[in-house]
């Protein structure tokens, strides 16, 4: 005898009087940004550049008190430009810690890192040795390429490009004796040795970044990525620490999406699926179904032979439907004794042929647990939707709300049967 339903037509509503099924509503996609906190950085290196800042204040005050300002006119310009950058660190600091950092701030702060260098370098070098500022700035531009990204990175740069030449002139005017030939020489390595920085450590950056999407998505349950080890044509620890990523995720994707009792995935592997799937259907403009499946009056054969016996009888209905299920499906067990099944590329009557079979399927089969035997029903509810276009986000939910809705037509029905879900006409 066959699972007992209605007669499959297209524009069927549940056979149940009083019960009406909702139309779908459409709502637009939104999509929504993230930006990088810096904040953190900023003030923990704040309070690091008004230690320095102060440090290079009072040595400089030392210096000039004990040279004199006539002896060292460049000395009192110096400590002023200093004392300016120590109350901007501190301003830096206080609008860090009250989470008011503008995207602005950060290449202004490395613009002003590089003119402590300089400022530091003229006061306590000799003109001969300005050669030195090169290699702090470098410093510089290291430091703000890790802490504060590219754009940062590539003002200290600049920077330091621009305001060297200048400084080499003022001091050549000044009767200082440089040579512009050596100086060009020494601000071309460091033009060399920064353009190399920047991108290679942009490179480094941006696939630390993909390796923390990574994580960041594992977090949230989705396994879906993996690292691409083809574009690491020069194989380093981030390569490394990627093959690592590759290596656990399929184990972690096990633990995390899948049911241990059934070997069904679990609600959040559904809930992961059907969203792929409504979105591939969506691209292709491919049919979906969903089954929402329930094992009738299950709550008696825990209470009459006791959970051991139950979990038994989940494990082969999930065995059962496992088996039955089409390659590209996906089951899973949602709740205690629910299981769903997304049948992707599948239109209504195709879904409804699969839960008249299962429903039959289930029915015949004869569980057991230990020395017990027992027969088991279910009921099914089925929702298709034919030539998927333009769904949002909520259709996924939406698909499963109208499943819902004609399984419990099902089981106010007299259970063991199969409804399909469709709206009114």
């Amino acid at each position: 005898m066959g699972c007992r339903s209605g007669e499959y037509r297209r524009s069927d509503r549940p056979v149940e009087a009083g019960w009406r099924a909702p139309h779908l509503v459409s709502i637009p996609l939104s999509l929504h940004g993230q930006h990088a906190p810096y904040g953190e950085v900023l003030l923990w290196q704040g309070r690091l550049r008004v230690l320095i800042a102060t440090t290079a204040a009072v040595a400089e005050l030392l210096l000039l008190v004990s040279e004199g300002a006539g002896e060292s006119p460049v000395v009192p310009v110096v400590l002023v430009a200093t004392v300016i950058y120590l109350a901007l660190a501190v301003a830096t600091t206080v609008l860090a810690k009250l989470g008011r950092v503008a995207a602005w701030l950060l290449p202004a702060t490395a613009s002003a890192d590089v003119g402590l260098v300089f400022g530091v370098t003229i006061a306590f070098s000799a003109p001969q040795y300005f050669g030195r500022v090169l290699i702090f700035a470098f410093l510089v531009l290291h430091l703000s390429t890790f802490y504060l990204g590219q754009r940062a990175a590539v003002w200290a740069f600049g920077t330091t490009v621009v305001a060297y030449p200048l400084l080499v002139q003022q001091s050549i005017a000044i009767g200082s004796p440089l040579h512009w030939r050596e100086e060009l020489w020494s601000l071309a390595a460091f033009v060399v040795a920064g353009i190399v920085c920047l991108v290679e450590q942009a490179r480094l950056r941006n696939r630390i970044q993909v390796i923390a999407k990574l994580f960041n998505r594992a977090e949230e349950g989705d396994f879906s990525g993996a690292y691409d080890e083809s574009g690491d044509t020069r194989p380093d620890s981030i390569t490394s620490l990627g093959r690592a990523y590759n290596r656990v995720r399929g184990q972690l994707a096990n633990l995390v999406l899948s049911d241990p009792l059934t070997g069904c995935e679990n609600r959040r592997g559904f809930e992961q699926s059907l969203a792929r799937e409504v979105a591939r259907a969506t691209r292709a403009g491919s049919d979906i179904s969903l089954l929402a499946i329930d094992i009738d009056h299950f709550k008696n054969v825990n209470d009459t032979l006791g959970h051991p016996a139950g979990d038994a009888a989940l494990r082969e209905v999930g065995a059962l439907l496992l088996h039955a299920a089409r390659t590209g499906d996906v089951v899973a067990r949602t709740g205690g004794e629910e299981f769903c099944l997304v049948l992707p590329d599948t239109a209504a009557p195709g879904a409804y042929h699969l839960a008249t079979r299962l429903c039959d399927a289930i029915r015949e089969h004869e569980f057991q647990s230990g020395e017990h035997r027992m027969r088991l029903t279910a009921s099914v509810g089925v929702v298709s939707q034919s030539e998927l276009k333009g769904a949002t986000r909520e259709f996924a939910d939406s698909l499963k709300a109208r499943a819902d809705e004609a399984l419990y037509a099902a089981k106010r029905g007299g259970r063991d049967r199969v409804r399909v879900w469709a709206a009114a006409t």
